[in-house]
């Protein structure tokens, strides 16, 4: 192996993204660190809330990408992105996305779009067998995300529940078909794009619309946006004691309290996934109960896919090929 490795490289936020060569690192995290080869790296739409400085705490010059999937000395892996402190109450039930001091890949510590990257322990590495690697790499975030928020609300939807997800991209079409596969409700998606509306009666959804077309009252709103606007949508139309899951990390909210959302809804969000999470969606995808659409580019790609994410110019995900 050369003791240099190319690397994409934010320099600072609102920067453009620069391919440059790195030299190896000579030290690792700790003793059960590695570093490994990067097979294929996700380009997730949160990675440009990383560029435009959403989440000013967050280091630059910085490596972005948490989808990884790596070649380990016994065969592929999907890298499990949230790295826990190890010593908590979150960290001990596998919930290190709930760690008060969870350092992510691609977000705090350096990730995957790269040729090469540091995995602080095995642990949170995650055989993929004989997947598509580039799928694979979707299981760090957008099919792990979607499969959390849609397990986490399972007692809301019994069958025939209306159920709105607004927002039918990347990590919305995962949560289609866990909606569809892990509930009898009927599922209403809303998508500005008719493409991806579309994309959306393909992968299983009973109805289809624009979002300034919803009606409620609705049992349970998934919110793959996150955005002032798509959340008043769901303010609007939850039912009262209806619960809305604020998934996508757009960055908006809405005012809260006494009479200013319906009575006794419930409002949460879903972060990430638990490793216990994480494998079972290999399983799912294992058994081929996940359909996707996966773009590969070239790693000096990166600009370009960012390029194409804020334009809305992709129909599944985008990853990297270094």
């Amino acid at each position: 192996m050369s003791d240099t490795y190319r690397a994409v490289v934010l320099p600072a936020f609102n920067a453009e993204l620069v391919l440059e060569e790195r030299a190896v690192p000579t030290e690792l995290m700790g003793p059960d660190a590695q570093w490994l080869k990067v097979v294929a790296a996700g380009v997730c739409h949160s990675d440009l809330h990383v560029v435009e400085g959403r989440w000013p705490a967050l280091p630059t010059p910085l490596v972005m990408g948490h989808e990884i999937t790596v070649e380990t000395p016994d065969g592929l892996a999907v890298v499990y992105p949230p790295w826990g402190c190890g010593a908590c109450r979150y960290c001990d039930a596998t919930e290190e996305q709930l760690c008060d001091h969870v350092k992510e890949a691609g977000l705090v510590h350096d990730g995957g779009y790269a040729e090469y990257v540091q995995v602080p322990h095995p642990k949170y590495l995650f055989p993929i067998g004989d997947l598509d690697p580039a799928f694979a790499a979707t299981f760090g975030c957008s099919s792990l995300t979607p499969y959390r928020a849609t397990r986490k609300a399972l007692d809301w939807m019994p069958a025939g529940a209306k159920v709105v997800l607004i927002g039918a991209g990347g990590l919305g079409q995962f949560g289609i078909q866990y909606l569809r596969a892990m509930t009898d409700a009927h599922l209403i998606v809303a998508d500005m794009s008719e493409a991806k509306r579309a994309r959306a009666l393909e992968l299983g959804a009973h109805e289809v619309c624009s979002t300034d077309e919803l009606e409620g009252p609705i049992d349970v709103v998934y919110d793959y946006v996150g955005a002032d606007a798509t959340l008043a949508v769901a303010n609007r139309i939850i039912r009262r004691g209806g619960l809305v899951v604020n998934v996508g990390a757009y960055g908006g909210s809405v005012p809260f309290g006494f009479s200013l959302v319906p009575h006794e809804t419930w409002w949460t969000q879903s972060m990430w996934g638990s490793r216990e999470d994480i494998a079972e969606v290999i399983k799912i995808a294992q058994r081929g109960d996940l359909q996707y659409s996966v773009e590969r580019l070239p790693l000096d790609a990166a600009a370009e896919a960012h390029r194409r994410i804020r334009t809305g110019d992709v129909d599944g995900r985008l990853v990297l090929i270094p």
